[in-house]
């Protein structure tokens, strides 16, 4: 039974190491909104909510290419830029 503990706070601590910190996901955020200029867009909203999006959704690799991309194309490529897509069949404003 120790043996099960031990082995699962292993992997709970290995999941947590792949959490990115609140500060390089702020660094990543302000850097996909330069890259797509949108930096200057909800000021007053902040992005705390983006922050801990972030910091439970991406993975440290993720978030630090895109702190380190400089093309929107290296930001895609980073699997950290989402672009929501329209499922398949259907279509925006129609009236079923």
């Amino acid at each position: 039974m120790t043996r099960l503990v031990l082995i699962a706070l292993s992997l709970c601590a290995l999941a947590a190491c792949e959490k990115p910190t609140d500060a390089d996901c702020r660094k990543a955020i302000a850097n996909m909104q330069h890259l797509l200029g949108t930096e200057n867009l909800n000021v007053d909203k902040g992005i705390e909510g983006d922050v801990r999006a972030c910091r439970e959704g991406s993975k440290k690799a993720a978030v630090a290419c895109a702190i380190k991309a400089q093309t929107v194309d290296e930001l895609k490529a980073c699997d950290f830029y989402k672009v929501p897509g329209k499922p398949a069949g259907s279509a925006a404003g129609s009236a079923k």
